[in-house]
């Protein structure tokens, strides 16, 4: 019966032959610390939503972040220490490493979550865990002393950021019970942090959750039948664990005793299917994560799949012949699904021609005379032991502009708070040393001018403004729909005609 359970699952991972189910999502009926009928003119003060203001938001991005992103996307490559006790270990060099445990028995927690064993708790992790987690850094980052400060978010406003307003399998009552529940879910995280880092005073071994989840309150609306009410929102409160005084301290940092580690996400990274583009939710989480600490962007294909999937499932894969080519087909569309959101891709010049994908941008091509039909490989049989080559091919992976903008000026801004501030006053100190709320960020309401250059970003923003698909406007300019994508991710130029004619199109 093992067997069979793995076989079905296989055939999902690789193949795509049926709807991926997202874990942490079933409706539970799991006990809350707070239940009320309430209108919804009387719900308590929360959190604004996500990119209401800002393109880009700040997030923590810290060692503990990033890791715990892989400790909800890599169930298979949890250890165990002995019956029913798992572990998931990640090291970051010498004296740096975080160790990650699942709470089951925490007092604040519902009976679904205590009466739950281990393993049955990790089962719900997934890529949806992952991205809440994302959420939740991204409102710690908000805060001055995140360790000391809590903050309530709106279900329904988690929501539309989660993605799950995509799906009809649930109603607006169900899909309020299964964020509240997934919430339960990525509070069941913890983490024992041991890290010396030489440069600074900081040295830490500290055992805490990721996230506390101080309670979900549910509110109901009576129903015309009696006895009966209708789940109309949930509110839920959440900690950041005391990680947060190591990892995302300004203050700290100024004083060289803590670490203050953040980057930027955008929209887009949570417009990917959780249902049909799992794989490629997961890498577009952690790239975004990883912006920061590896700025250069460049990664073997094999450290791309470690960083989401487990070695298991990679081996499995090694393992059947079959397997192996579907899978490499599989994956370059997760890569073209990175492209769609603005994250941009360099093959190597090192990289196997015939294993490159049919949209890569080929090495010291002239931009200008690149013809996308007549540059794409050849179909053609794959060379002995491919795959080996595959794994240890490079791609260098630009974060979307959007993000990288927001990066290149929140460094400005701290070199600028860093040089004046010896010239203030007390009485006028400027604000701490990366301080986010400093940031000028784009916003959503800053629309491309007519009189600016046409460049692929802003063809895409009309595109999705317009809300055409990539072969929608291509049909539209007699285009293939290679050339939009090397347009909107900026390696081909676009020619005098076609800027009209796309200027034309798109309403400028």
């Amino acid at each position: 019966m093992q067997q069979e359970d793995n076989d079905v699952r296989s055939n999902n991972l690789y193949f795509g032959a049926s709807q991926l189910e997202i874990s942490g999502l079933d409706v539970l009926q799991s006990q809350v610390v707070k239940k009320r009928t309430r209108r919804p003119s009387n719900l308590p003060l929360t959190q604004p939503p996500l990119f209401m203001t800002q393109a880009v938001e700040m997030m923590a991005t810290g060692a503990p972040v990033i890791s715990a992103t892989q400790a909800y996307l890599k169930r298979p490559d949890w250890d165990k220490y002995g019956k029913d006790s798992l572990y998931f270990p990640r090291e970051f060099g010498k004296g740096r490493s975080v160790e990650f445990y699942i709470l089951n028995n925490q007092e604040q927690q519902p009976e679904f979550i205590t009466h739950k064993a281990e393993k049955e708790i990790l089962e719900r992790y997934g890529v949806m865990a992952a991205r809440l987690h994302a959420v939740f850094a991204t409102y710690a980052a908000k805060q001055q002393e995140p360790w000391k400060e809590s903050f309530n978010l709106q279900a329904s406003d988690l929501i539309k950021v989660l993605g799950l307003h995509r799906t009809n399998r649930m109603n607006k009552s169900q899909k309020l019970k299964a964020v509240a529940d997934l919430a339960w879910i990525v509070g069941t995280l913890g983490a024992e942090i041991h890290w010396y880092e030489g440069e600074l005073d900081l040295c830490i071994t500290r055992k805490s959750p990721i996230w506390t989840i101080l309670y979900v309150e549910e509110f109901h609306q009576p129903e015309l039948i009696e006895g009966t009410a209708e789940l109309i929102e949930v509110i839920i409160r959440v900690m950041p664990g005391a990680w947060a005084e190591k990892f995302l301290n300004k203050e700290g940092e100024q004083q060289r005793k803590a670490l203050y580690q953040y980057g930027f996400i955008n929209q887009e990274v949570f417009n990917l299917d959780c249902y049909k583009q799992e794989l490629a939710a997961a890498l577009a989480l952690y790239l975004t994560q990883n912006r920061r600490s590896h700025i250069k962007g460049t990664y073997r294909i094999q450290t791309l799949l470690e960083a989401v999937m487990s070695a298991q499932e990679i081996e499995a894969i090694r393992q059947v012949k079959q397997y192996r080519s579907r899978f490499v087909k599989r994956f370059y569309t997760v890569l073209e699904a990175l492209t769609e959101i603005g994250f941009k891709l360099q093959f190597s010049e090192s990289f196997p021609k015939e294993l490159l994908p049919d949209w890569a941008e080929l090495p010291k091509e002239n931009e200008s005379e690149l013809d996308p039909v007549a540059t794409a490989p050849k179909h053609r049989q794959l060379p002995k032991g491919f795959f080996n080559i595959w794994l240890n091919g490079v791609v260098s992976i630009t974060a979307p502009p959007a993000i990288e903008s927001a990066m290149k000026e929140f460094e400005k801004r701290k070199v600028q708070i860093a040089k004046e501030k010896p010239k203030r006053s007390s009485r006028t100190s400027p604000r701490v040393k990366g301080d986010a709320r400093s940031v000028e960020t784009p916003t959503k309401s800053a629309q491309p001018s007519h009189l600016e250059v046409l460049t692929g970003e802003i063809v895409k923003q009309l595109r999705f403004k317009q809300g055409w698909t990539q072969a929608h406007l291509a049909s539209r300019i007699g285009k293939s729909v290679s050339w939009v994508k090397l347009v909107e991710s900026g390696r081909r130029r676009i020619k005098d005609d076609d800027r009209e004619a796309l200027r034309k199109l798109l309403g400028l």
